[in-house]
């Protein structure tokens, strides 16, 4: 784990000023949803709920560029944020989708939690699938965009690759889970001022992002590692 860690620190804070202005444009995107967690008589019609959307086609964009991104500063052949960005539009439904479907059993069991008390028997079993499902889709979105692959092929592809790294992956996850969840405490405190409420989610969202960006990186060097493994197996 330490050498994924150094990895991770390496190129997170060699890359921080682009990241920074990568991240820039999601986090300003990030502020309709902000009302999402006020009371009915503060919300603006419905951009709550566009809000929402717009923000999770997004962070499929967010993703997809910053995978870009990895693959590019790994190799010395970083590009321009604006190349990036554009590339991450082009890929971001295929990201979308594919999340869409590795979560779709927590997705399922959210569902079925709050609106059907005739399923409620299957809410644990379906999250206890989801989460393993989860884990074991982590490579997906590198398999897609890197390897070309399509949704399901790239799902496949991670329950391979995935083989033996089952326990990284859930240190790295859980790290960051924790660590943008006391993120996500502070920056909902309240005050008495609108204004300042808003900025303190914006630079919640910012941190969070590059959080996520940190966490990315280190899952990465796990998948490139997959990689290394797989080439030295194929050629003895």
């Amino acid at each position: 784990m330490n050498e994924i860690f150094v990895f991770t620190w390496k190129l997170f804070n060699s890359s921080l000023r682009y990241l920074v202005t990568l991240i820039a444009p999601f986090t300003i995107i990030a502020l309709p949803s902000y009302f999402i967690s006020q009371p009915p008589e503060s919300r603006e019609g419905y951009i709550t709920v566009i809000g929402l959307l717009i923000y999770l086609v997004c962070f499929s964009m967010f993703m997809s560029s910053l995978i870009f991104f990895m693959s590019q500063k790994y190799q010395d052949k970083l590009q321009s944020v604006k190349s990036n960005l554009i590339n991450g539009a082009v890929f971001a439904p295929l990201i979308f989708l594919t999340l869409l479907i590795a979560n779709a059993p927590i997705i399922a069991a959210t569902i079925i939690m709050f609106n059907s008390s005739s399923f409620h028997i299957l809410t644990l079993p379906l999250i206890i699938i989801g989460i393993y499902v989860s884990l074991k889709s982590t490579f997906a979105p590198f398999h897609l965009i890197l390897e070309s692959s399509k949704p399901l092929s790239a799902i496949k592809s991670s329950f391979i690759s995935t083989n033996g790294k089952l326990g990284k992956i859930l240190i790295i996850l859980l790290i960051f889970y924790f660590s943008t969840s006391v993120i996500d405490v502070i920056s909902n405190i309240n005050s008495n001022i609108s204004s300042i409420n808003q900025f303190m989610f914006l630079l919640g969202v910012a941190v969070t992002l590059l959080m996520v960006s940190l966490q990315q990186i280190a899952v990465f060097k796990l998948y490139i590692d997959s990689l290394n493994t797989n080439r030295k197996e194929n050629y003895g």
